[in-house]
């Protein structure tokens, strides 16, 4: 067994050797962490992540809007002393830049209308002039290839983990929301087919009506048409959102949905006889959105509401959710 002084002093080491997070970093976790850490520097809608399993990267792990280029590399050991460690930069740059020339038919597809000012060497750890000064070498080379993609004043540089402390910092207390999902979604009134959701009907929407009409304050229909047509409609925006989370931070949508089958599995025994059908639909759509807020920090109320409605209209529709007849 593991003596834990001794664990605990290898974690406090290699705390210090990362700076920010305390992370036990290898090449594989590295990469993963710092395309989100930038992503959260430049926002997750500016960085473009280029994977490696179909031929390999082409000198670049990602790339930003604004024109920078980064190559995210953690050492195999985390305690080289500063002359080592220079060495294991000095071959990485060089063979990645290597690879950022002679790839140019691949980036020109790849990079499109973005020029290239900057490419960058992230790593937890930068402790030595001599990188510096490679990277100049390297750059002067780059600038001497007359590349399409990259500008007349091109650098290469070397940056570490300290460097984007508040960003780590941020990223360590949540997940990092792509831009327009910070910005409320628009909840639509009517369907894909232009069809007035107030007018919308199916058998799954004539379920949610009869457990609807038992709220007194529903039974107009009318009233309760209204109601009902919002609620689609924020069922729409709400399924709209999961898929731009699913498409950018698949983690945080999976997050939700465990959030979503958290409430749904005390549903039967959160709510019983004597509640108020209205207070039992606020009760539900609060309890969501309250979860939702709480695993996606900074995600706009208004769309934290339409995942909870979301939630609300399918199980309104599939019976998991009713209430007592209105008397």
């Amino acid at each position: 067994m593991t003596d834990p002084s001794r664990t605990g002093a290898a974690l406090s080491m290699i705390c210090s050797v990362t700076g920010v997070t305390g992370w036990i970093w290898d090449p594989d976790s590295w990469q993963e962490w710092s395309i989100r850490l930038l992503r959260q520097q430049y926002g997750a809608d500016n960085v473009f992540k280029v994977p490696d399993q179909d031929g390999g990267d082409l000198g670049i792990e990602c790339f930003t809007r604004s024109g920078i280029v980064y190559q995210c590399y953690c050492p195999e050991n985390p305690d080289l002393a500063p002359r080592a460690l220079y060495e294991n930069h000095r071959n990485k740059i060089t063979a990645d830049i290597k690879k950022f020339i002679g790839n140019k038919d691949e980036l020109i597809r790849l990079l499109r209308s973005v020029k290239i000012r900057s490419w960058i060497l992230f790593t937890p750890r930068h402790e030595s002039y001599r990188a510096v000064q490679h990277c100049a070498d390297k750059a002067a080379l780059v600038r001497a290839a007359n590349l399409p993609y990259v500008t007349a004043d091109f650098i290469v540089d070397v940056h570490e983990l300290a460097d984007y402390k508040e960003s780590a910092e941020i990223l360590n207390r949540g997940p990092v929301l792509p831009a327009p999902v910070r910005i409320p979604a628009t909840v639509p009134r009517q369907s894909a087919d232009g069809i007035d959701f107030r007018l919308v009907n199916s058998p799954l929407i004539s379920k949610m009506d009869e457990k609807l009409a038992k709220i007194p304050q529903l039974v107009n229909a009318e009233k309760r048409a209204t109601f009902r047509g919002n609620l689609l409609g924020s069922h729409l925006a709400g399924e709209g959102l999961l898929d731009r989370y699913l498409e950018s931070i698949p983690e945080v949508h999976q997050q939700i949905l465990d959030c979503i089958e958290s409430v749904e599995r005390g549903l039967l025994l959160a709510y019983g006889p004597g509640d108020l059908p209205h207070k039992v639909l606020g009760g539900v759509v609060d309890e969501v959105r309250e979860r939702v807020e709480q695993v996606v920090p900074g995600i706009a109320r208004s769309n934290a509401e339409s995942i909870a409605y979301m939630a609300v209209v399918e199980w309104l529709q599939l019976c998991p959710l009713d209430f007592e007849e209105a008397g």
